[in-house]
């Protein structure tokens, strides 16, 4: 190959890597599903989301447990929640949380499992799956989908062990129409609360709360976490809908999700420091009636 073409060549891989973060892998993934094939264009051609966020989408070598159903989008939109279980140094600002992204920056595999995840179009608000597992693959119909990605690489360069990883949910965008009363809130799915140094995994017991539906809020959340035999209660008093809080030593995000505004589901992103210092996340969803 002559010397100008092989420059040309090495010059658009590297546009490519950096387009995310400091990702592995390359390409499209040709065996994505779900949202992503969903919001494609006529014709079958990429959205320009899609193909400005090629980094974050490699041909990785991926394991799944579990499963769940393709999430429905709502006007070619998906609700995301993304909490990183990382050190602070490696997290990179990975939390999203956003009620309304673009199906097509999203990808779903056949299986259930989101491999690419994104907060909006931007090239630099996505993060993908380079190689490992995607675990604890769970849905509620169409309405939701959650799982965690350990054991892995992600797009960002970053590795991580079982007792880490990053998790989500990601849901079909709810508008709530009621303007009055308050909803109780109960927990219907959740993933493993992990750890950010990689040492123990724990279990989220029981999460409950109030949806307000004049204030649009999440009303006293409570968390009750066992974690290597020790048990954990995190509380947040008031957190907006589709929004973050931080109160104390924990931070909250939340997205509304479903089909049906008399039953919203609320999916919840969540961190925390504990007393001991370890740092834990996971997520959960809701079911409000």
């Amino acid at each position: 190959m002559e010397k100008s073409k092989l420059l040309a060549v090495l010059m658009g891989a590297s546009v490519l890597l950096a387009a995310c973060g400091s990702g592995s892998g390359s390409g499209s993934n040709a065996a994505a599903g779900g949202a992503a094939s969903a919001a494609s264009s006529p014709g079958g051609a990429s959205t320009p989301q899609a193909s400005a966020q090629t980094a974050c989408r490699p041909d990785g070598n991926f394991t799944y447990s579990g499963s769940a159903p393709q999430v429905a989008a709502n006007n070619g939109q998906l609700a995301v929640v993304v909490v990183p279980s990382l050190p602070a140094a490696n997290s990179k600002n990975r939390n999203m949380t956003a009620s309304n992204a673009p199906a097509s920056s999203q990808v779903q595999q056949t299986g259930g499992a989101f491999t690419t995840l994104a907060s909006s179009g931007a090239a630099t608000d996505c993060l993908g799956l380079a190689k490992g597992a995607v675990t604890e693959i769970q849905g509620v119909g169409s309405d939701v989908a959650i799982g965690r990605w350990n054991q892995a690489m992600d797009t960002d360069g970053n590795t991580y062990t079982s007792a880490q990883g990053v998790h989500y949910a990601v849901g079909t965008p709810l508008s709530l129409s009621a303007t009055s009363g308050a909803l109780a809130c109960t927990q219907l799915i959740a993933d493993t609360v992990a750890n950010n140094d990689g040492a123990v995994t724990g279990t989220l017991a029981t999460a409950t709360a109030t949806l307000d539906l004049v204030a649009r809020t999440l009303n006293n959340l409570s968390l009750s976490i066992n974690l290597a035999g020790t048990q954990y209660a995190l509380t947040n008093a008031q957190s907006p809908l589709n929004g973050i809080s931080a109160t104390g030593q924990l931070s909250v995000q939340s997205v509304v999700v479903g089909h049906d505004g008399m039953k919203p589901l609320v999916a919840v992103g969540y961190s925390a420091t504990l007393p001991n210092k370890q740092g834990i996340g996971g997520v959960v969803v809701l079911q409000c009636q």
